[in-house]
């Protein structure tokens, strides 16, 4: 692993990143996922993945070759680990994490983004600490940041659950003005939040609340949010995560804890009956990773996971179609134990899974274009040898 050192320059000159070298790191870095997507593909057709450890972000950019290079390591003086990423219309990557303010020892969200495949990161933009009118000044982060991108605008918003003060969110216009910290809801919300904005619709958050309620709070213009839905449901915190299936509409996939399966949830609407759809299979562990592909000719939605009986599993149907069943199949034996796997589109149109083992390497199995059905080839470990001489396939 490398390590890309450098320096800011500006009123942000503390948070340093831009690249200006490589040098060793310490393979005890523990290397781990961001709570939210993490392999992008970008407008030149190049794929790029991204975890985070104690030092800062960890990047893996595909060559011309098809090749990646790194793992290389953007430092963040002060960095949590907590990062968050989301991808914009134009191949864009936005990040938010969090770092120790070297003046005052408090959580800072910092925020940056990435305009083109395996260039340096901008300088890092200081969010500050959260609080909002009438939230206690000292309040800590126990949730969050997300990051989320408006698809139609360009605008971006940052979102933090507090201890005491409820959601807040701060946001960015399409010009790149930020405002300021503002509530969601006041309501606390212990664990981890999600959120989404589908394109054509509102911000939309998801939590779950102290009484064990999943609540989802939407956009209603002028800055508030209102509670559009709550309901009992078991959920494992920590497994949530979000997906835009149709315009102005956002499905939630989460784990049920008592046997691991993955459920999908969505609001009801004019053209689908929406709720709790189970999607099958005997259960898994960790945050499911997910997305959309063209899969021969249909519009798919397509998740990978950690199965209950080890190994990476996948599943695609069509999209808003949960309810006519659902199939899992292995994608082979990596020779090494992975975890958050996360589906994505090369630049040639074709399904990819990445995952990371232990040792905070990159493995990927590609889909195989020559085989019909959702056929995939071997694991490699990216930059050195393939894994295993054969995977899985639907």
């Amino acid at each position: 692993m490398v390590v890309i050192r450098g320096r800011n320059r500006g009123r942000n000159a503390d948070l340093g990143s831009h690249p200006s070298g490589h040098t060793a790191v310490r393979d005890t870095e523990p290397v781990q996922a961001p709570s939210s997507r993490w392999l992008f593909t970008g407008a030149d057709g190049r794929m790029t993945a991204y975890a985070t450890s104690g030092a800062g972000i960890v990047r893996w950019t595909e060559t011309d070759r098809g090749t990646f290079d790194g793992p290389a390591t953007i430092e963040v003086e002060g960095w949590d680990g907590r990062l968050s990423l989301a991808g914009s219309a134009e191949g864009y990557v936005c990040f938010a994490g969090l770092r120790l303010s070297a003046a005052s020892g408090a959580h800072h969200v910092v925020f940056s983004t990435q305009y083109q495949t395996g260039r340096p990161l901008i300088d890092w933009h200081d969010l500050g600490r959260p609080a909002a009118a009438g939230t206690e000044a000292d309040d800590e982060v126990v949730s969050g940041p997300v990051v989320v991108v408006n698809q139609v605008s360009g605008s971006v918003h940052v979102l933090v659950s507090l201890r005491h003060g409820g959601i807040l969110r701060r946001s960015r216009t399409g010009d790149g003005r930020w405002g300021r910290w503002k509530t969601v809801t006041p309501q606390t919300y212990p664990g981890q939040l999600t959120a989404s904005m589908p394109t054509g619709g509102p911000l939309e958050v998801l939590a779950v609340s102290q009484a064990g309620s999943v609540d989802r709070w939407v956009g209603a213009g002028g800055g508030r949010f209102e509670l559009r839905d709550r309901f009992g449901m078991a959920l494992a915190d920590g497994t949530q995560t979000a997906l835009e299936t149709a315009r102005k509409r956002t499905t939630y996939l989460w784990r049920y804890p008592g046997d691991g399966s993955l459920l999908a949830w969505r609001a009801r609407s004019a053209n689908d009956t929406g709720g709790v759809l189970p999607l099958g299979g005997a259960g898994g562990v960790g945050r499911p990773g997910v997305g959309r592909a063209a899969i021969g000719g249909y519009d798919c939605t397509v998740v990978a996971q950690n199965g209950a009986h080890g190994g990476v599993e996948v599943t695609a149907y069509v999209t808003e179609n949960e309810g006519y069943g659902t199939w899992w199949a292995p994608l082979g034996d990596p020779g090494t134990p992975v975890h958050a796997p996360q589906p994505g589109v090369d630049g040639a149109g074709n399904l990819v899974v990445a995952a990371l083992d232990g040792t905070g390497s990159l493995l990927m199995a590609r889909q195989d274009p020559a085989q019909d059905g959702l056929a995939f080839g071997p694991w490699s470990r990216e930059g050195t040898h393939a894994l295993s001489a054969g995977a899985g396939q639907r």
